[in-house]
């Protein structure tokens, strides 16, 4: 940009030279150079200190790395490579067989369980009316076992030794068939009493284990988070696809606010504040320039960050030489949209100060941008 206004200032030389007619001789020369380098020395200092400009800029996007929730074998891809696809969309199947069998396996086991429960339920009130009906004939035979302890203590006893003793035999007997009723008894109702939130154990267990393997088989299917396309799909029928967040198996661009991250030279800050005025030209749209606003400057690059590790740290990059990041945002254009995200562009920010010099720099951007029809590197 630089060298553009040094041909403009030497084109209107030449034509001022041509035009007015003046001698070419060794006082008008050095004095057009001087008086060039001065007044293009100036300018450009100015210009670039009040309206920063950058060739290194990008119109960019987050994406989304689609990795499968659990691991299998990919049974079904989309055909669908950079379409929209809505929200919900299936992006990619998994073999579903094992999950589906560990579904069906739970809900069996559940089914079982719940069968228990209800048969515990009936060997309780079957346990208890043992429990009364042996605590009934216990009574009775401890009534008999008294009666004989009472007639063994009258003058005469009606009653022999042995009477005595299997009276006492059977009441001692019965007692027994009463204990091992009650403990019986007691274990089924610690079994039933086992309960969480209203239910038991078991069940709650199972419940759990099923609703895991519900979601592991749903997660079988893997679909659009949000409104977007996927880009470079190369998975087919046939490929492992492993529940690892750092092996993706699919990039996702959501729908979103098309913004352009432009790289300034640090000393830029000085003139770069949140709602100045910006310009933005792309190499794909030679001659046409795209209104935006500077929304605000990153508190943070990229060099300056650092991580918690087993050696002593030191300055990861030379002084200078990482540059700061604005975001700016354009107003919203078709031609725009239709970009392949991730294309490059140039940027120029407009401050409230030396508005006067910010027509040169608003010229020399359209020059750069019509010089894109020429397929010009930087």
């Amino acid at each position: 940009m630089d060298l553009l206004i040094i041909l403009t200032y030497v084109a209107i030389a030449w034509s001022i030279f041509k035009i007015f007619k003046i001698p070419v001789n060794k006082w008008t020369v050095p004095t057009a150079a001087l008086g060039g380098i001065f007044l293009i020395s100036a300018l450009i200092l100015l210009m670039n200190y009040n309206h920063p400009y950058t060739f290194t800029a990008q119109k960019a996007v987050i994406s989304i790395p689609i990795t499968p929730q659990v691991t299998g074998v990919v049974i079904e891809v989309t055909n669908k490579q950079n379409q929209r696809l809505t929200k919900g969309e299936v992006l990619f199947k998994l073999d579903p067989t094992r999950y589906q069998t560990r579904v069906n396996r739970l809900k069996a086991e559940l089914t079982t369980a719940i069968s228990s429960i209800r048969t515990l339920k009936g060997q309780l009130d079957e346990a208890i009316a043992n429990t009364s009906r042996v605590s009934a004939e216990r009574d009775r035979l401890y009534k008999d076992y008294q009666r004989y302890l009472r007639g063994s203590r009258a003058r005469v006893n009606p009653f022999s030794e042995s009477d005595i003793d299997n009276a006492r035999q059977n009441y001692l007997a019965q007692d027994a068939m009463v204990k091992a009723s009650v403990a019986e008894q007691s274990q089924i109702k610690s079994e039933l009493d086992s309960v969480i939130n209203g239910e038991q154990s078991q069940i709650v267990s199972l419940r759990a284990q099923l609703a895991e393997a519900t979601y592991n088989l749903e997660q079988t299917v893997i679909r659009a988070p949000d409104n977007g396309y996927v880009t470079q799909v190369l998975i087919r029928p046939g490929t492992y696809a492993a529940a690892l967040p750092l092996r993706p198996v699919m990039v996702f661009i959501p729908e979103q606010k098309r913004q352009i991250i432009a790289q300034f030279r640090q000393n830029s800050l000085l003139r770069l504040e949140a709602g100045d005025d910006a310009e933005v030209v792309f190499n794909a749209f030679p001659g046409q320039i795209f209104p935006g606003k500077l929304v605000k400057v990153l508190p943070v690059v990229s060099g300056g960050t650092y991580q918690a590790q087993g050696t002593l740290q030191s300055l990861t990059t030379t002084p200078d030489s990482d540059r700061v990041l604005a975001i700016i945002d354009l107003e919203p254009n078709k031609a725009i949209d239709a970009l392949p995200d991730g294309i490059f562009a140039q940027v120029a920010v407009y401050s409230d100060h030396f508005t006067h010099v910010a027509v040169m720099r608003k010229v020399l951007l359209r020059m750069t941008s019509w010089m894109h029809y020429l397929y010009l590197d930087h």
